[in-house]
C-alpha cells in the first residue's frame, strides 16, 4: 500500500477494498488478536488507523510467505518494529531448511536403491537398513558440522588410535569399520605386521573406504587389510583378536548386551574392546548458556537428560558382559569465528530450542556476540571412549 492512499482512518469495508481481501477475513484476523480496530464510540463502526495498514501489510507479506496464523501473531508480539527484510530472511532460512531437508530424504532414498540393487531384502531387513542410512545421514551431517569448526574427525581418530595401544603383529577388527577415519587419520602410524579385518554392510561409506584402503597398498607394505562384508549381529567370529574397535557403531545395534558377548568370545586374553558413544557436554553447557536468554529450558532438559541417560545405559550394558571397563572423556573444543557462524550452529543441532530462538533471533545474536572471547566464540562437546577388557592387564 502506498502513503499516497492511506488516509487518516478506514472502515472495514474501506480497508478490505484497500487490500483486495474480504471482510471476513479482517474478522478472522481480529479474532486471532492480529489486527485490532478501534471503535467509533457514535455508531460502533471498525475504524483502522495508519499503524492498522502497517500491520495488516506485515500480515499479508507473512501469509504470502506461508507462515500460519498462529506463527503470524507470535512474530508481531516479539517483532513489532520488524523490517520487511527481516521477514523475508526469516523465510529464506526456513526454505533453506526444508531444502536441506529435503535434499536429506533425496540422500536417503538413493543409499536405500544401492542397499536394494542386486539383492532381494525381506521386509525385516529392509526396515532395519532403511533405519541405518538414516542414522548414518544424521551422523554424516554431524561430522561435517564438527569439521567446519575443529579438526575433527582428525583429533578424535588419533584419540582413538592412541588408546588402543596397538602393537606389532596384531590381530584387529574393526567391527562395522565405515569410512575408516581410525586408519585415513592414522596410516603413518601403523604398526609392522598389522593385521585388520574390517566388517560392514555394502554402503556408500565401507565401500568407499575399501577402494581407499585398495589405491593404499603400496604404503601398507606389511600391514594387511581385509574386508568382511556382512551383519555383524548375524555373523559368527571365527578368530581371536587382540582389539576390537566398535566406534560410533552402537547406537546401530539392536540387541547390544548379545553382540558384546560375542565379542568377549572373540577377544584374546589380554585384548581390548574399543567402545565409543557421544556425551552430552554440549546439552549440558547450552542450558547454562540458554538460561541467561531464555525464561524456559524445559525442553533442552529434556534433552540433556536423554543424553545423559543413553550414556549411562550404554556403560551399565558393558559392565554387565565385560569385568573390566574404563571410561575415558574426549573434549572437542569448538571456535566460531562470528556469533552468526555460532548461532548458526546451535539452531542446527539443538532442535528442542530451534523454534523459540528462530523467533528471537535478533535478540538471541546479540546475547551471543556479549559473549565473545578474545580469539571469537568457543564452546564445547564431549564424546566417550570405554576401554573394556577380560581381565586386569
Amino acid at each position: 500500500m502506498k502513503k499516497s492512499e492511506m488516509k487518516e482512518t478506514y472502515t472495514i469495508g474501506q480497508l478490505a477494498g484497500l487490500a483486495n481481501i474480504s471482510t471476513k477475513t479482517l474478522r478472522v484476523y481480529e479474532r486471532k488478536g492480529l489486527l485490532l480496530p478501534v471503535r467509533n464510540e457514535e455508531n460502533g463502526y471498525r475504524l483502522y488507523g495508519e499503524e492498522a495498514v502497517r500491520t495488516l501489510e506485515k500480515i499479508q507479506l507473512m501469509k504470502y510467505l506461508d507462515f500460519s496464523l498462529d506463527q503470524i501473531a507470535e512474530f508481531l508480539q516479539l517483532y513489532e518494529n520488524v523490517s520487511r527484510e527481516e521477514m523475508l530472511l526469516a523465510q529464506k532460512r526456513l526454505l533453506e531448511r526444508k531444502r536441506e531437508q529435503l535434499n536429506t530424504v533425496i540422500a536417503h532414498v538413493d543409499r536405500a536403491a544401492k542397499e536394494c540393487r542386486g539383492e532381494e531384502m525381506d521386509s525385516n531387513s529392509f526396515l532395519k537398513s532403511l533405519g541405518n542410512i538414516v542414522k548414518n545421514q544424521r551422523a554424516d551431517e554431524v561430522v561435517a558440522r564438527l569439521s567446519r569448526h575443529s579438526d575433527e574427525p582428525k583429533g578424535w581418530s588419533r584419540f582413538v588410535f592412541e588408546m588402543a595401544g596397538l602393537r606389532a603383529g596384531m590381530q584387529v577388527l574393526d567391527a562395522g569399520a565405515g569410512w575408516g577415519n581410525l586408519w585415513r587419520y592414522n596410516m603413518e602410524r601403523l604398526p609392522e605386521n598389522l593385521s585388520v579385518t574390517c566388517v560392514d554392510r555394502h554402503n556408500t561409506h565401507a565401500d568407499t573406504f575399501c577402494e581407499y584402503m585398495q589405491e593404499q597398498k603400496d604404503c601398507l607394505v606389511s600391514r594387511n587389510f581385509d574386508f568382511v562384508w556382512d551383519d555383524l549381529e548375524s555373523m559368527t567370529f571365527t578368530q581371536t583378536y587382540h582389539c576390537i574397535f566398535f566406534n560410533h557403531v552402537a547406537f546401530f545395534i539392536q540387541d547390544r548386551e548379545k553382540l558384546y558377548r560375542k565379542f568377549v568370545a572373540a577377544l584374546s586374553k589380554k585384548g581390548a574392546f574399543i567402545c565409543t558413544w557421544g556425551g552430552f557436554l554440549f546439552y549440558e553447557k547450552l542450558q547454562v548458556l540458554l538460561w541467561e536468554f531464555l525464561e524456559d529450558c524445559t525442553e533442552l532438559e529434556k534433552e540433556y537428560e536423554k543424553h545423559k541417560t543413553k550414556l549411562q545405559k550404554l556403560e551399565a550394558e558393558l559392565r554387565t558382559v565385560f569385568p573390566v571397563v574404563e571410561r575415558h572423556a574426549y573434549i572437542c573444543r569448538l571456535h566460531f569465528d562470528t556469533a552468526e557462524e555460532w548461532m548458526e550452529y546451535i539452531l542446527q543441532v539443538c532442535r528442542p530450542a530451534r523454534e523459540v530462538l528462530e523467533q528471537r533471533r535478533s535478540s538471541f545474536l546479540r546475547f551471543l556476540e556479549s559473549k565473545k572471547v578474545q580469539s571469537g566464540f568457543e564452546f564445547e562437546r564431549d564424546t566417550y571412549l570405554f576401554c573394556c577388557r577380560k581381565e586386569e592387564l
